[in-house]
């Protein structure tokens, strides 16, 4: 089974994946990135971080199930990390919202999960994370709405407002479907 964890960029969701109970039934997806590593973040953990033209290279091999542009960055889903659902009983996927919708269209026994916050909730973690230029916040912000259009493709929404709480609601939807 494979879980999509979705929604716009700041929501938490890399947060409230590291804050999921790590059964060994379970595989976290890494993703590849051509973005830079930031301060909290480790190598082969949360990204593979590699160069625009390892990219470009692993999309002419077709090596990726998904991949799209992101900020100016490129993020993609190599296909080895959806063979290891053969290993564990369910498999999460960590995905920009494009790439979600990907994934739940070609596999259609995918389950999308998709997190959001208000816009002024959003505008203050862009700013914790160093955007502090209004163009770019604006742009993102409307970038969030359009994405929001596409949240009825997912079979769960849940408002982030609380970390642990939203943390437990995705915990409960994951076991109660694989056990």
């Amino acid at each position: 089974m494979i879980f999509v964890i979705s929604g716009p960029s700041g929501v938490g969701k890399s947060t409230i994946i590291k804050y999921l109970d790590r059964q060994d039934e379970l595989y976290f997806s890494i993703s590849y990135t051509t973005r830079p590593i930031r301060n909290d973040e480790s190598k082969g953990i949360d990204y593979y971080y590699i160069s625009e033209n390892q990219f470009n290279e692993m999309i002419d091999q077709e090596k990726f199930v998904e991949y799209e542009e992101y900020g100016g960055y490129m993020y993609g889903t190599a296909r080895t990390e959806l063979s290891k659902l053969s290993e564990y009983r369910a498999l999460v996927l960590d995905l920009e919202v494009n790439g979600a919708t990907n994934i739940l269209k070609e596999y259609p026994n995918s389950i999308g999960i998709f997190i959001d916050i208000n816009n002024r909730e959003l505008k203050k973690r862009l700013k914790i994370r160093g955007h502090e230029d209004e163009t770019f916040i604006k742009t993102r912000i409307n970038l969030a709405d359009k994405q929001r259009d596409k949240k009825g493709q997912f079979e769960y929404y849940i408002l982030n407002e609380e970390i642990l709480t939203t943390v437990n609601k995705i915990n409960d939807i994951i076991y109660n479907r694989i056990l």
